[in-house]
C-alpha cells in the first residue's frame, strides 16, 4: 500500500518512499526553492501564533520553520532574539489547517549538495523517542533543547520542487542536527505530547494487538484532551481504525477545544459517513460522469494509479468480486494519475482487460483525496443505497466476506468460499 501523504518520519524529513532506483531507496523530499531564496512574508493576523525555540549550543545561526501540509509548502524565517533563541510568528491562516511542520537550518544548497534539518530527542527510562515534526498548541509556544549530535546520510535521492511545481530528481546529503529536549518544556506542550505519543493512531507495531492499541490511544486522549496534535493525528489516520465506533471512542475522549476546527470537522464528516457525489472526467468517453451513477445498488469505488504496484496486484481480486457481485454492485476506479500519466493508466487497463469504468481525478486530485479520505492506495469506499459511506479493503478476507454476506446473504455458491477454508 502506498501512503499518499508525506510520512511523519522520526528524523524530521518529509519523505514518501515509492520504490528504488538501482536498488537504492528513494527518499522524496519536496523542496520549494523559491521560498528559501526569497523568504516568506510573515504577514501578521489579528492574533498570530508565536513559537520560541531555544537550542543550547546550536552550531548555526539561521533557523527556518517549514510547513508542508498537503500541496502547500511555506517557509518562515526565524528571528534570532538571543544567541540560542529564535522567534517565529505564524499567521492563524497557516495554523488553521496545518498538519506537518519541522525546523530546517537550510534548504537544498547546490554548492554543498545537502539539506540540513533539526530533530529532537526525548529520553526517559527505557524509552528514547526522536521527534521530527512539531506544531503549536496555544498562542505562545516554547521548545527548549540542548545540542546532541550531527549526522549525515549521504547520497539520498530527493525531488526538488520549484515554485512553478516543476520537479527534478537528484542525489544529495541529508544533514541532521539532533537536540535533546530539556526539563524546562511544559509537559502539555505540543513537543512533549508528541514525545509521549509519537505513534498515536498509527497502529504501526504488528506485535501489539489492535485492542491493546485502542486502549492505549484512549488513555492518551484522556490524559491530553486539549491536544491539537492528537486531534490532527486522529483526523489523518482515520482509515487505520477498524470501525467508526472505535474512532468515536477516541474522539469522545478529546475535549471540544479543537472540534470546531478543520481536523475536528474532518473527523465528524467521516463519522457522519454520507457520500457526496461528484462528476469527474471518464477515461474512455471524454465526458464527465457522476462517481455514483446508480444509487439503488451498492457502489464500490477504488482509488488507484498506474504506478501503484499493490493496486495492480489487486486487479485479479477485484475481477473476482466484479464477477460474483456485478449484478448487485457497481464497481468504479478513480485514477489519481497526473494528466500526463493517463496514457500509462489506459495501457494498464487494456493489458489487464479491466471491465469496469474508470474516472480521472487529475483536475483536482488533492481535493478529491481530502473529500473521500484517501490516505493511501489502493483505497476503497463502499457506498450503500442510502448513501452511507465506509472505507473497505477487499484484500482483507474478513472485510470481503462481510461484503459478500451483505449482498448475497443466502447464496451458498459464493459464501462457501469463506466457510470452506477459502485462501488468498
Amino acid at each position: 500500500m502506498y501512503r499518499l501523504k508525506p510520512k511523519r518520519q522520526s528524523d524530521g524529513l518529509l519523505v514518501c518512499a515509492r520504490g528504488s532506483i538501482q536498488n537504492k531507496r528513494i527518499t522524496i523530499i519536496f523542496i520549494v526553492i523559491a521560498f528559501f531564496r526569497f523568504g516568506y512574508s510573515q504577514v501578521t493576523s489579528p492574533e498570530p501564533y508565536k513559537l520560541f525555540v531555544t537550542l543550547e549550543d546550536a552550531p548555526f545561526e539561521d533557523l527556518y520553520l517549514f510547513e508542508y501540509t498537503e500541496d502547500r509548502r511555506i517557509t518562515l524565517e526565524g528571528k534570532q532574539i538571543k544567541k540560542d533563541t529564535w522567534e517565529f510568528t505564524v499567521p492563524d491562516s497557516i495554523i488553521r489547517n496545518s498538519e506537518n511542520m519541522n525546523l530546517k537550518v537550510s534548504n537544498y544548497g547546490s554548492i554543498s549538495n545537502s539539506i540540513t534539518s533539526v530533530s529532537f530527542i526525548s529520553e526517559k527510562v527505557g524509552k528514547k523517542t526522536r521527534i521530527g515534526n512539531l506544531g503549536v498548541e496555544g498562542k505562545n509556544n516554547y521548545i527548549f533543547a540542548k545540542y546532541k549530535e550531527k549526522t549525515i546520510t549521504p547520497d539520498q535521492y530527493i525531488i526538488l520542487r520549484t515554485q512553478d511545481s516543476r520537479d527534478s530528481l537528484i542525489t544529495a546529503d541529508l544533514i541532521n542536527f539532533s537536540f535533546s529536549l530539556l526539563p524546562q518544556n511544559n509537559a502539555n506542550s505540543d513537543i512533549m505530547i508528541r514525545a509521549e505519543a509519537s505513534s498515536f493512531s498509527k497502529f504501526d507495531d504488528k506485535k501489539r494487538s489492535y485492542e491493546d492499541y485502542l486502549e492505549s490511544y484512549s488513555a492518551i486522549a484522556k490524559q491530553y484532551p486539549d491536544s491539537r496534535y492528537l486531534m490532527t493525528s486522529l483526523a489523518t489516520m482515520l482509515t487505520k481504525y477498524k470501525t467508526k465506533d472505535d474512532i468515536k471512542i477516541i474522539y469522545d475522549n478529546l475535549s471540544d477545544k479543537h472540534k470546531d476546527g478543520y481536523f475536528g470537522k474532518r473527523i465528524e464528516r467521516f463519522l457522519g459517513g454520507k457520500f457526496e457525489n461528484q462528476q469527474l472526467p471518464s477515461l474512455h468517453t471524454d465526458t464527465y460522469e457522476n462517481i455514483v451513477q446508480d444509487s439503488s445498488k451498492f457502489n464500490l469505488i477504488v482509488f488507484t494509479a498506474s504506478w501503484c504496484v499493490p493496486c495492480i496486484k489487486e486487479i485479479p481480486l477485484l475481477k473476482e468480486v466484479y464477477k460474483d457481485l456485478g449484478e448487485k454492485l457497481e464497481l468504479t476506479y478513480i485514477s489519481i494519475d497526473k494528466q500526463e500519466d493517463v496514457p500509462d493508466f489506459l495501457r494498464l487497463m487494456r493489458e489487464h482487460e479491466v471491465p469496469w469504468r474508470t474516472l480521472l481525478s487529475y483536475e483536482n486530485t488533492v481535493k478529491i483525496e481530502e473529500k473521500y479520505f484517501v490516505e493511501s492506495i489502493p483505497h476503497g469506499i463502499l457506498v450503500s443505497p442510502n448513501l452511507d459511506m465506509e472505507v473497505i479493503d477487499v484484500r482483507d478476507i474478513h472485510q470481503r466476506e462481510n461484503l459478500y454476506n451483505r449482498l448475497i446473504k443466502n447464496d451458498n455458491v459464493y459464501l462457501n468460499k469463506f466457510t470452506d477454508g477459502y485462501e488468498e
